[in-house]
């Protein structure tokens, strides 16, 4: 820790990349030091398209406790009973997938859901790109990319209400921010996605705006362009 308030101590100026990490250091540091610029992604890697009046749900993540697909299955229970025809796909792996398969399984929800394991990226945005919804359902989460990648591609989001999560996704405009560990609201969230396709086209294209105006990489560049010239005057 000594080295590490020293390293704090010495640096000219400490980049963070959202409100709450800018709030932790400045216990730590004179705020005079601080500057927030955020992580981002190249839209043009992801083609924006309106979502299709599907019933196609979308989550990506490592099949982890902190991931809280446990609770997306939950949620995603209550949601099939009022839409019985909509599938989640689940991409990425790991050390909870037998136990999460089993648990689809105890719910009934074979049907409802794939787990696709670790695919090509092009293969994920094509399901990005026509998806109804991004579920991200962490119980913990830095900041996320992933996030910005479904918004990107003009894929509302349901997230929650982690690290940075407000910050990026304004509740209602881009998506929805629900509670940590709470499938209610994250059912609550798709099936208002789900059943009301004019409001999902418009967040949509709130979404893609977003990241264009906020979290484009260029513009973020340029951020820290700006910021090392005023360190070299």
């Amino acid at each position: 820790m000594d080295l590490f308030k020293r390293t704090l101590a010495a640096a000219d100026r400490i980049v963070v990349v959202d409100q709450e990490a800018y709030e932790m250091y400045a216990d730590l540091v004179d705020e005079s030091k601080l500057r927030t610029i955020p992580l981002g992604v190249d839209p043009d890697v992801f083609e924006y398209s309106e979502p299709d009046d599907s019933r196609e749900l979308v989550a990506i993540g490592s099949l982890r406790e902190r991931k809280g697909y446990d609770i997306l299955f939950e949620a995603l229970d209550r949601i099939q009973e009022e839409y019985p025809e909509v599938h989640l796909h689940v991409f990425g792996d790991g050390p909870l997938e037998d136990e999460l398969v089993a648990q689809v399984k105890r719910l009934n929800l074979d049907e409802n859901v794939t787990f696709h394991g670790y695919v090509d990226q092009s293969i994920v945005r094509e399901h990005l790109s026509r998806a109804r919804a991004f579920i991200h359902p962490s119980r913990s989460e830095g900041f996320s990319l992933v996030r910005l990648e479904a918004m990107s591609s003009g894929c509302p989001v349901v997230v929650t209400n982690v690290s940075g999560a407000n910050e990026m996704v304004r509740d209602g405009k881009e998506g929805f921010v629900v509670p940590i560990e709470s499938p209610e609201p994250i059912a609550d969230a798709v099936t208002t996605l789900l059943s009301d396709y004019e409001l999902t086209k418009q967040i949509s294209r709130q979404a893609r705006t977003r990241v264009e105006e906020k979290y484009d990489w260029r513009k973020i560049a340029e951020e820290y362009l700006d910021l090392y010239r005023s360190l070299s005057t």
